[in-house]
């Protein structure tokens, strides 16, 4: 069986930036005319740094442009060609209507709509779907004394997995 060679080598990020068509991008930004007065932080580049800010979780402009800066070596990965500054960011936060990523959303959306996983299951799915919890019990509780190992650090190490099906 031989290996895909689809996405061979490329990082998970790059991967997804591939689904989205910078042609449509560059259309719909100029119907809605947020190319207006800029020179180099595009809506693509808007884009691509709001999925890196929802991938990574951020919750501030600084903590994206920390981020951003921790992984300058990678931004070609990201697909961006510099280092984008915080004012920069923020103007183009208020600046930009967010009906444009709303149509970007669409357009992406209704071009990979098949090919998407549906959420109804079958009654013959659901009958063999199940839920699997692990937890973990430390064995260190007055109930479970003198169990365990005990190194030199002090620090007492071991515990039970419990696991649950639902």
């Amino acid at each position: 069986m031989g290996k895909s060679t689809n996405f061979s080598g490329q990082p998970i990020f790059n991967q997804l930036l591939t689904f989205i068509d910078k042609s449509e991008i560059r259309k719909i930004a100029k119907k809605h005319g947020s190319e207006r007065y800029v020179k180099k932080f595009t809506t693509y580049n808007h884009l691509v740094v709001m999925l890196f800010v929802v991938f990574e979780g951020y919750h501030s402009i600084r903590e994206v442009i920390l981020g951003l800066l921790a992984n300058a070596h990678k931004l070609s990965h990201l697909g961006l060609s510099y280092l984008v500054k915080r004012s920069t960011f923020s103007e183009a936060n208020k600046r930009r209507n967010s009906s444009v990523f709303e149509d970007i959303y669409m357009t992406v959306y209704k071009k990979h709509a098949s090919s998407l996983a549906d959420s109804h299951l079958s009654d013959t799915d659901l009958k063999r779907l199940y839920i699997m919890d692990s937890s973990t019990i430390s064995l260190f509780k007055d109930i479970l004394k003198g169990v365990g190992r005990n190194p030199k650090s002090g620090k007492k190490k071991g515990g039970i997995k419990a696991h649950t099906i639902i």
